[in-house]
């Protein structure tokens, strides 16, 4: 059997192989189809989900979301060494992301994080027992509000533990005052410094601590409640000082590490500038200029050569304004240098005329001259040298004699607008006409009834007349800056007082203190001395105006600056012009020709009979002051200021040695020569009194020149400041061409007994007497003395 079935099988093999190869072939084929559709139809789902990707554009920077979820898988002991590496302030912002991490930070377990994490601060203090860690941590590194959460609030309270902005502050924040039963909350409740010193307290705080000692109802509960809260508060004070401490030392660590990147990048930036050529400008910068001060430059950030490409530009700009200044400052530092040159030349020339008989011009003036200035302005490479102004020294009385020219002409305009002003507006004209009107309509009709009369102004004098009046000894001057109150006597409207000649206005009670006299502090002015009045050329005050140390106008003492002449501190006093013209009259001359160089060049004196001081002893006998001319003007002006008419009497040479001075008698008297026997009264009223008249030869026209001094006090400055034991005179010192008028004129307290009737209202000897000090006033002359610093400030 078995054979035949191996003949068989043999027999039948072509056909079936033949079949299988078919089978194979046709299985090949199927096999081929199919990956070729499933390659089709996976591009085809390819292509679908590329589109729809491309209909669905994800943002470019979008948020990474489940990243941290995975630190939750790590094991506690690696994830809680990883958060000790981490600042205080990185780990509450961690607790605040997701409620895993709030649930493990906040867990009383992981307080070993917190405590790894506040030592990673230098020197910041522990953390105190009434507080947790993440409070600590709130409080000391996070910069919102505890109240409105509002960001980078910068200051905090830490003797209260709390941050809060001022907006808040207002709400929050009450001032101390009694809380319970009249008791203070003082040392109970934490607190604060607030307005003027007063405690300032939480009112969270307060609240809570009213409601939880209410809760007590046993006094022994609410003493030993009472008594905790107060050592809470001194621990919390304790801690709150270490804390300020820290956060200063913060500040400063901080500020210190910005002036370190500032400094660096001001380092490079030099560098940088160094290479384009810069280097030598950059050292000639002066400090207020330098580049530190630049807002490139003092930024804490350091210098990338992206940000040098940025800022190359105008810092090379600024470079060139700072080689600008530089030329320009080079340039004045020359030219001061040859003003000194020329200063040194006007003294020379001024010294070689002592004594002064003229005006002579100040450096300012002297340098502003056109052929001056010309040598002053030449080229800087034009050497400067004293033989530069050889031209000019030998025609500088021509100079000078033009420059005198010049301002008598400006007193002449000055005194022409005075008489002249400019016209009012039409405003102020139509308030005025109103303002009068009853009186001016009478004086201003016509007298024959026609009509009213076109005003007649008066002629304008011209230049020579006006200068001849000038001359005159009735044409006073006042100065603005020696009496700052000159025009405006109270309410009298007047240089002196109220126009009216028939009474003294003594007494002015607007103000309301007590009655007090009208009395001017500066001393007339005559011509031409008054072109030589200090006032002005120098200006006294603070030197705001002179920084590059010009000696032209530098004035050093007193503090102060000189200025180019100028008379618009000068004013024309009427008032003191009809006084004057009184004093002239009295000493039988004519006020319309005398002038006062006549006046100065005559010995008159006068007696004041306005200011009698009668005997109490002889009926007829009274004591007078006695004055020179200069001096009887002043004493008008400053003791009878409303009066023009006073009553003079002239002292012929009779009565000329009956004059006394007052001051040697008062030297003379024995309780004065005892006390000064026995040194209780100064030297200096052993001294007779001086006239301050005299200035250096040595400080002329530089910065430190001196004011007018005594003699013996200019000696003591030559031999302490000039080492001049033996100094003479018009050598080393020389009299002001301005005396014997201005600030520090001295008037000699001379007196003289007089007999003349006495009038019938002055009580005689032995009656009671009713005299001015029975109101609080005194008469005296010494009250109303011109002190020595009396027009001065310091």
């Amino acid at each position: 059997m078995a054979p035949r079935k191996r003949v068989q099988s043999q027999a039948a093999g072509p056909p079936q192989a033949l079949v299988d190869n078919a089978k194979k072939r046709r299985a090949a084929t199927d096999a081929s189809t199919n990956a070729a559709s499933r390659k089709r139809k996976r591009a085809s789902e390819a292509e679908a989900s590329q589109v729809e990707q491309a209909k669905v554009k994800r943002p470019k920077w979008g948020r990474v979301v489940g990243r941290l979820a995975g630190l939750m898988e790590m094991p506690m002991d690696i994830l809680f060494e990883i958060f000790g590496h981490l600042m205080p302030l990185d780990v509450l912002r961690l607790a605040r992301t997701t409620k895993q991490f709030r649930r493990l930070l906040m867990h009383r377990s992981a307080v070993s994080i917190w405590i790894a994490a506040r030592k990673n601060v230098p020197d910041l203090p522990d953390c105190p027992p009434y507080m947790s860690e993440p409070q600590f941590a709130n409080l000391v590194f996070d910069t919102h509000c505890h109240e409105c959460l509002a960001p980078n609030i910068r200051s905090v309270d830490w003797r209260i533990a709390r941050r809060i902005c001022s907006k808040c502050a207002k709400e929050c924040m009450v001032e101390d005052y009694s809380c319970f039963h009249g008791e203070s909350v003082y040392k109970a409740v934490p607190s604060k410094y607030g307005k003027r010193g007063r405690p300032s307290y939480y009112a969270k705080d307060l609240n809570e601590f009213q409601l939880k000692r209410a809760s007590f109802t046993e006094p022994e509960e609410r003493d030993k409640f009472v008594k905790e809260r107060q050592a809470l508060v001194v621990q919390m004070e304790k801690h709150g000082a270490q804390l300020e401490a820290w956060a200063a030392n913060q500040a400063k660590d901080r500020s210190e590490q910005l002036d370190d990147l500032r400094r660096e990048r001001k380092e490079a930036i030099i560098e940088k500038l160094t290479h384009l050529g810069w280097g030598h400008e950059i050292e000639q910068i002066p400090y207020r200029d330098d580049l530190s001060h630049h807002r490139l430059v003092k930024q804490p950030t350091r210098l990338t050569p992206r940000i040098w490409a940025n800022i190359q530009g105008e810092m090379v700009n600024y470079m060139e304004q700072m080689k600008t200044q530089r030329l320009e400052r080079e340039r004045k530092a020359l030219v001061i240098s040859r003003k000194r040159i020329a200063i040194s030349i006007l003294r020379d020339y001024k010294i070689s005329r002592l004594p002064l008989t003229d005006i002579m011009p100040e450096p300012m003036d002297f340098c502003a001259l056109p052929p001056v200035l010309e040598i002053l302005e030449l080229p800087t490479e034009t050497q400067v040298t004293e033989a530069t102004f050889a031209p000019i020294v030998e025609t500088m009385d021509e100079f000078i004699s033009e420059w005198r020219t010049g301002i008598l002409g400006q007193l002449v305009q000055k005194v022409k607008d005075s008489l002249h002003p400019p016209p009012v507006s039409r405003q102020s004209e139509s308030a005025t006409t109103t303002a009068t009107s009853g009186t001016a309509s009478s004086s201003s009709a016509h007298p024959s009834g026609k009509g009213k009369a076109k005003a007649v102004e008066p002629p304008i004098p011209n230049d020579s007349q006006i200068i001849q009046d000038l001359s005159l000894a009735t044409t006073v001057f006042n100065c603005k800056n020696c009496n700052p109150r000159f025009g405006n006597y109270g309410h009298y409207g007047s240089s002196y007082g109220a126009d009216t000649d028939s009474e003294d206005e003594f007494f002015d009670w607007e103000f309301g203190f007590g009655p007090r006299r009208l009395r001017s502090t500066s001393n007339p002015l005559f011509f031409p001395k008054v072109l030589g009045h200090r006032c002005l050329t120098k200006q006294h005050g603070f030197n705001w105006d002179n920084p590059n140390g010009d000696p032209t106008r530098q004035y050093d003492y007193p503090m102060g600056n000189r200025t180019r002449w100028g008379c618009h501190l000068l004013q024309l006093d009427e008032k003191a012009g009809k006084m004057a013209a009184n004093v002239i009259s009295a000493c039988e001359l004519d006020p319309e020709t005398t002038t006062s160089v006549q006046m100065d060049e005559s010995s008159h004196r006068l007696a004041c009979l306005e200011c009698l001081d009668w005997s109490d002893e002889v009926q007829d006998e009274a004591e007078a002051s006695v004055f020179g001319w200069r001096a009887a003007v002043t004493h008008n002006c400053r003791m009878h200021p409303a009066r023009t008419n006073i009553k003079w009497k002239l002292i012929d040479d009779k009565l000329a040695t009956r004059i006394v001075d007052a001051d040697e008698e008062y030297k003379l008297n024995s309780i004065v020569s005892m006390l000064m026997l026995q040194g209780l009264v100064p030297d200096a009223y052993a001294d007779p009194p001086e006239e301050v008249a005299w200035l250096c030869v040595q400080c002329m026209d530089l910065p430190n020149e001196t004011e007018c001094m005594e003699l013996s006090k200019m000696k003591t400055h030559l031999n302490m400041t000039h080492s001049i034991s033996e100094p003479q005179e018009n050598r080393d010192y020389y009299k002001d061409y301005e005396v014997p008028q201005g600030r520090k004129a001295r008037i000699p307290k001379l007196r003289i007994t007089l007999n003349m009737d006495r009038p019938y209202d002055v009580p005689g000897p032995g009656e009671r007497r009713h005299e001015s000090w029975c109101l609080g006033l005194s008469l005296s002359d010494e009250e109303f003395e011109d002190d020595y610093f009396d027009d001065y400030f310091f």
